[in-house]
């Protein structure tokens, strides 16, 4: 059983984590808080043990490698969005609907990697489907089921800690090259591959400081772009919010 990109199987997987949320979503309007509550531990619960599993599984095969390490942008939001569940954390809820949904959609639309396995009945492609699945379910929930208060404090705490984690990616892009001979591309920062942005890649040179490599206009580029469609989804979900609140007086 292999995946194939753009096949019947590919849409109804790119589409799968919307139709999951929306019968949740429909099936849970009326039902108590109590119960909204429960059922998102149990969301945020997966989505976590997803990454617990897909992690032990490389290291029982492999030891430590830099897959191992959760500095990749969807590894991170398997955490964020299922944390967010777990202790209702408002600006988790915003981090998880305003970064991480659009990197793992995006890893949906460009599947590639699934395609490489020669099945998908193993534990690493089935993590990559139902881990980037709930990244998008728990990310829709926190925001259309928890309705939550959203600031201008929690989205400074938000931006923030993606900054934070951002910064950690770029300096472990180097730094596990040059110590442990590993070839991460955390964030996508380090070179293009995984992206369909080769041309920007491209249009600089890349800077060698010793030991660490920066190309600074390809990543400035790319954390200004991430910035900006972070702070729009910001807006986005600040007026979905406030729009339910509406419809639910």
């Amino acid at each position: 059983m292999q995946f194939t990109m753009w096949s019947v199987g590919h849409f109804v997987y790119l589409f799968s984590p919307f139709l999951i949320f929306a019968v949740i979503y429909l099936l849970t309007k009326m039902a108590s808080q109590r119960t909204k509550n429960i059922l998102g531990y149990v969301l945020g619960g997966i989505s976590v043990s997803i990454l617990i599993v897909r992690n032990i599984d490389i290291f029982l095969r492999n030891g430590w490698d830099l897959e191992v390490v959760p500095l990749q942008v969807c590894h991170i939001g398997s955490l964020v969005a299922g944390f967010a569940l777990l202790f209702k954390n408002s600006w988790f809820k915003l981090t998880a609907f305003c970064f991480h949904l659009v990197p793992a959609l995006l890893a949906m639309l460009f599947a590639d990697a699934l395609a490489g396995y020669d099945t998908l009945l193993k534990i690493r492609p089935q993590t990559y489907i139902w881990g980037h699945i709930f990244i998008i379910v728990c990310a829709l929930y926190g925001v259309f089921t928890h309705h939550p208060n959203l600031t201008k404090k929690d989205l400074v705490q938000s931006l923030l800690f993606v900054g934070g984690m951002a910064v950690a990616a770029i300096v472990c892009n180097s730094l596990f090259r040059e110590t442990l001979a590993w070839e991460p591309n955390y964030f996508y920062l380090y070179d293009y591959s995984g992206t369909p942005l080769k041309f920007l890649y491209n249009a600089l040179p890349t800077s060698t400081y010793g030991w660490f490599t920066i190309n600074w206009f390809y990543t400035i580029v790319l954390l200004t772009v991430f910035v900006g469609v972070f702070v729009g989804l910001y807006f986005l979900a600040k007026m979905l919010v406030k729009k339910l609140d509406g419809e639910g007086k």
